[in-house]
């Protein structure tokens, strides 16, 4: 995989959004469980007893706050993230959002009264849940931890879904067992966590439904399919995504490293050769940049030839 990352090739991750209405649902499944105790409880009849009775008196370990009116935030506001803070909406929940990363369609899909805010201290002040949906790296490397679960309010419960990683667990158990921490539900089950009788663990399900499964299939062949044919980029794990609808006669796939004056070289050598540029699309991810070109008229295999050569130029493809 990494040798493929290396020649240009996009890693197709759709798969993590592509069980995005698994997920959502998950999640808000996972709140109104936290809303009851969590140590679990069985109704069992007594011989000669009803169950009604029993049922009765045993409704009180149940008891629980509401979701109404309580802020929800979340961290990551991608597919799932936009979709989550969505729906905990019409629950009744005032909610807040973070993502440094924001992008133009996802702010599209999000709700105007999400509260997106630039600081995630903001989001931990205001949070009753706090939800996180982000990708699993470096910098997202135990993002709560002791600094964070401080910065909370009181009581706070937290569902990670996303990767075990992004929570630092022992920061997190000890933040239990104060109680600064209510409880916390994740997929991501540890020996540590499944001891804490404030934690819900289970298996990590985020796929698992027929219709999940049948979708994941269609969507990567689609999306396989959609770069083959068009260039057009979704859902890659080291790649931008890029879409641009298909005009002109030919059209150019360039990618290229994440540095000035790249769009300007690849546009001037094009102009040098008489090429007319009907259509451009360009976005960056890290330290690669990826260019669609939409051209007037196919070039002669010289012009792809000198686009290849061009400084720090990975990858050229032509496309009609």
């Amino acid at each position: 995989m990494a040798k493929g990352y290396g020649r240009g090739m996009p890693g197709m991750g759709g798969g993590m959004n592509m069980n995005m209405i698994k997920q959502a649902q998950k999640m808000q499944q996972d709140m109104m469980r936290m809303q009851q105790e969590l140590q679990e409880k069985e109704y069992q009849a007594a011989s000669g007893g009803e169950v009604e009775t029993v049922v009765e008196k045993g409704k009180a370990a149940f008891v629980g706050p509401e979701l109404y009116r309580k802020a929800l935030g979340v961290i990551g506001l991608g597919a799932i993230g936009a979709l989550v803070a969505n729906v905990a909406l019409d629950l009744g929940m005032d909610v807040y959002g973070y993502d440094p990363f924001l992008s133009v369609d996802a702010a599209l899909r999000l709700d105007r009264h999400v509260h997106v805010v630039q600081d995630v201290s903001e989001l931990y002040k205001k949070a009753d849940y706090i939800t996180a949906h982000i990708h699993f790296n470096e910098k997202t490397r135990h993002m709560i931890g002791r600094e964070a679960l401080a910065a909370m309010k009181p009581g706070v419960r937290l569902i990670n879904l996303a990767r075990g990683g992004v929570v630092d667990n022992e920061a997190l158990l000890a933040a239990l067992d104060a109680g600064k921490v209510t409880a916390y539900v994740t997929d991501f089950p540890t020996n540590q966590l499944v001891a804490n009788p404030h934690v819900i663990a289970m298996p990590h399900l985020g796929a698992s439904t027929p219709e999940s499964e049948q979708n994941c299939a269609v969507m990567a062949a689609e999306e396989l399919r959609d770069y083959l044919e068009n260039g057009n980029i979704k859902n890659s794990v080291n790649l931008p995504d890029v879409y641009l609808d298909r005009s002109g006669a030919q059209r150019l796939c360039v990618l290229h490293k994440n540095i000035p004056a790249m769009l300007a070289s690849i546009t001037a050598l094009l102009s040098r050769d008489g090429v007319n540029v009907e259509n451009l699309s360009n976005k960056s991810k890290g330290d690669y940049a990826y260019t669609l070109v939409d051209l007037g008229a196919k070039v002669e295999p010289a012009v792809l030839e000198d686009l290849r050569t061009l400084p720090n130029v990975i990858r050229v493809r032509a496309i009609g």
